[in-house]
């Protein structure tokens, strides 16, 4: 055991709050991939490299020194080219400045909103089956989660038991397509 104040006496533990989580189902299905050398269906990867435009753009970036950080929400051409795109799919107009975010995927972005907007304590509503990482997510704000079962053949949102579970220390209801109203 170290007696100097910068080494650590034990290796370092995740947060009491995490010990109950084990490695997602996608972890759990990239590592049977890579074992038995099958294609990994589990995180919807391609099958099928970049294509030539993509890795052009790419390096010529990068050859006009486009590669350094970015604000942390987004290149601005980025941000404007994902709002024209919402409004043409939705007919909303987003405010680029307070409402486009871009991450490396969707989790970071779930972590993100969470964390921005979940505080300590507050109720979330979820709909089950959901996405395994919501809960793990929410555990970083110490959320107390309510969970509505959706149930075969139509998987639509229970109204009268969503009613029931709201609250005023609801803060969110997690709503993920394609889960139906």
């Amino acid at each position: 055991m170290s007696t100097d104040n910068h080494t650590p006496t034990h290796p370092l533990q995740n947060a009491k709050r995490l010990e109950k989580f084990k490695p997602t189902i996608f972890t759990q299905m990239s590592m049977l991939a890579i074992k038995h050398g099958a294609v990994n269906l589990g995180q919807g990867f391609p099958n099928f490299d970049s294509p030539d435009f993509v890795k052009e753009a790419a390096m010529q970036a990068i050859r006009v020194g486009k590669n350094q950080y970015v604000r942390g929400y987004g290149i601005p051409d980025l941000n404007t080219a994902i709002a024209e795109r919402f409004n043409k799919d939705t007919g909303l107009v987003v405010d680029l400045e307070n409402e486009a975010t871009v991450t490396s995927g969707c989790t970071e972005a779930i972590a993100a909103t969470v964390l921005g907007l979940i505080n300590l304590g507050d109720e979330v509503v979820l709909f089950a089956p959901f996405y395994d990482s919501y809960i793990a997510i929410l555990s970083m704000d110490d959320a107390n989660i309510k969970s509505i079962t959706l149930r075969p053949l139509d998987f639509a949102v229970p109204i009268e038991e969503l009613k029931l579970n709201i609250s005023k220390n609801t803060r969110a209801v997690v709503i993920n397509t394609p889960h139906k109203l």
